[in-house]
């Protein structure tokens, strides 16, 4: 018959499951002798138990239960007891030495003035009749869970997954910090700072404010010319158009290429109005289509294929895809906060998760309730080069606000019905969207337009069209207009 397993590796396997094994009777109360070696653990409740003898090796503990424990001749060395609860416990022989103990609660504690407190470190203590209290120290450690220096070393170490790139550690008595409350532009910095050298990609999120390349290398295309003007723009310079690259530009956009969305970001770096906007949409969309397609919760979304979209007034077909792109950004996000703090797919990260609200709210909008699907999708992103994750986290972050403002854009903006260039061009360029109409509106504001291109005479209005969308276009050469009408349910 298997060995049961000993209090030390229950607890080393995170507070939720002890506290689980706890409730349901399926541990013993008595572990004398226990020992414990640098410990990280919250929320554990340890009421009750005879712990006599135990020894606790530079451990830190949070909000950890021991009332009515018995810790006779227990010995604490090094670490942190934070917001623990002693009340009531035997202390008689035990021996608390160079640790510090901030805001636990000794009141009602048997055994006191047998205890020995040996250069212990006290902030507002209870039930001591203990020193004055020192001015508050900063706040806490964010998501403060269990979690043994070993598995902390194994992540954040130079062998890690992570490698020389990630921060120093804390100091031993601290918790590398976790922060889902964070926002992607914060994640994105901090380790972006600790990627060293910018990557060229960074300059594809100018709203970001990422730190920028010292320099570009050479070239002529579109995505070096549109990243050339995005560091000048972020430089507080003002892009210079190269009338060369203006014109590839706009013939990528008439022509529908596939650098469309290169094309529209650098005309809009530049500040040059675009010629074509219908012509590219149904080549930006699907570039769209297939990176949603991928079967990932943390795969990418180009934010110069969303900028385009947004720069060309294209919404059609596109606002229906935020959610999705909010929920990879959800499980992104989540995902960068637990590898910064130094949890991965390996050790006890789910109860980090739990220790956060953010982080519970991030784990729900990614996948719901299906925590198989929220491990597989850390597996996979924890696998990832440093840099492909930051990548990931800061186009999604790009893209999720390029989406967002699309789905504020007017309604008609872009009519889904128009295909044929006969329709929308009139002088080598596209006619320019002014206003979006109903059949009520066409008396009072396009009159004699609604006579000429629809045959209503003025001051009435069209029969049978309650429920059409009128489309008002002009001419910036000529000054020509046109009315262009789509029913119900008309593509």
């Amino acid at each position: 018959m298997p060995k049961a397993p000993s209090i030390e590796q229950l607890l080393q396997n995170g507070s939720a499951e002890w506290n689980r094994l706890r409730k349901a009777g399926k541990v013993p109360t008595e572990h004398t002798g226990a020992t414990f070696a640098q410990l990280f653990s919250a929320n554990t409740d340890l009421s009750g138990l005879g712990l006599v003898g135990s020894e606790w090796e530079r451990c830190d503990l949070s909000k950890v239960n021991f009332r009515d424990t018995d810790l006779s001749n227990a010995y604490f060395h090094g670490g942190r007891l934070q917001d623990c609860d002693f009340r009531g416990a035997n202390l008689e022989g035990a021996t608390f030495e160079k640790l510090k103990l901030l805001r636990c609660d000794f009141t009602g504690a048997k055994g006191l003035e047998e205890a020995d407190f040996e250069d212990v470190d006290m902030d507002r203590v209870v039930g001591l009749d203990g020193e004055e209290a020192p001015p508050p120290p900063p706040p806490p450690v964010q998501g403060i869970t269990a979690f043994t220096r070993e598995q902390r070393d194994k992540v954040m170490g130079p062998g890690s997954l992570l490698g020389p790139s990630m921060p120093e550690l804390p100091a031993e008595s601290e918790l590398p910090p976790f922060k889902p409350q964070d926002n992607p532009g914060q994640l994105f910095f901090r380790a972006l700072k600790r990627l060293g050298a910018p990557p060229l990609w960074v300059l594809d999120v100018p709203g970001l404010r990422p730190l920028l390349p010292a320099r570009l290398p050479p070239g002529s295309s579109l995505e070096t010319l549109y990243r050339e003007a995005v560091k000048t723009r972020l430089e507080n310079k003002k892009p210079s158009a190269d009338p060369g690259a203006v014109e590839r530009a706009q013939r990528s956009l008439r022509l529908g290429s596939k650098d469309s969305h290169l094309a529209a970001m650098y005309l809009r770096e530049v500040g040059v109005v675009p010629d074509f906007r219908f012509s590219a949409a149904k080549v930006l969309k699907d570039a769209l289509r297939e990176e949603l397609k991928v079967d990932d919760n943390t795969a990418s979304v180009d934010p110069r294929t969303t900028g385009a979209l947004l720069e060309l007034r294209l919404p059609h077909e596109v606002v229906e895809h935020t959610h999705e792109v909010r929920r990879r950004l959800a499980a992104t996000q989540l995902y960068t906060a637990l590898l910064e703090a130094g949890f991965n797919a390996d050790n006890n990260w789910e109860e980090a998760l739990e220790s956060a609200d953010a982080a519970m709210e991030l784990a729900q909008l990614a996948v719901g309730e299906d925590r198989q699907a929220l491990l597989e999708g850390f597996q996979v992103f924890s696998a990832l080069p440093e840099e492909a994750r930051l990548r990931r986290l800061a186009y999604l972050a790009e893209s999720l606000g390029h989406l967002e403002l699309i789905g504020r854009l007017p309604e008609g903006m872009e009519p889904a019905w128009l295909t044929g260039a006969e329709t929308r061009e009139c002088h080598d360029r596209e006619m320019t969207y002014v206003q979006s109409l109903r059949a009520e509106d066409i008396p009072t504001k396009v009159p004699a337009l609604g006579k000429a291109e629809l045959g209503v005479p003025e001051g009435e209005v069209p029969e049978d069209s309650d429920e059409d969308l009128f489309v008002h276009l002009r001419c910036d050469v000529c000054g020509k207009e046109k009315l262009i009408v789509q029913s119900p349910g008309e593509e």
